[in-house]
């Protein structure tokens, strides 16, 4: 009997090492962690094959294509995918992103696995 295939997510940050992190904290909370390191390679991903991927969770501060912008292009031709920013950003600058086109929600650096489980479980189901 053939297993459904794990539920994905698309890691977009242009720091390697910090990618690996993100994908094993990824990998912990349950789901198979897919890495891109630049926004316009997460946008070819998704259209090669976004059907197991549940959430994109990107860096803000990228070259070329910041998190926001990537956010905003996802929303525009993937309306029903959720985008989660990361940023090791602080102050009240930060909560606002979360109302910010394509963002579903915001991620402080560096994310605690505990937070990232219950976030991607609150995902998963709505």
């Amino acid at each position: 009997m053939a297993t459904a295939p794990k539920l994905a997510v698309l890691v977009v940050d242009d720091d390697p090492s910090v990618g690996a992190t993100m994908l094993r904290l990824v990998q912990a909370a349950g789901y198979e962690p897919i890495y891109v390191n630049m926004a316009l390679a997460a946008l070819s991903r998704l259209e090669t094959g976004s059907s197991r991927i549940v959430a994109v969770m990107t860096d803000l501060h990228m070259a070329i294509m910041d998190g926001l912008g990537l956010a905003q292009r996802i929303a525009e031709q993937y309306p029903s995918m959720r985008v989660v920013l990361c940023s090791g950003d602080s102050g009240p600058g930060v909560d606002s992103l979360e109302h910010q086109t394509g963002v579903t929600a915001v991620l402080s650096k560096p994310v605690r696995l505990q937070r990232l489980v219950d976030l991607l479980s609150v995902l998963v189901k709505t």
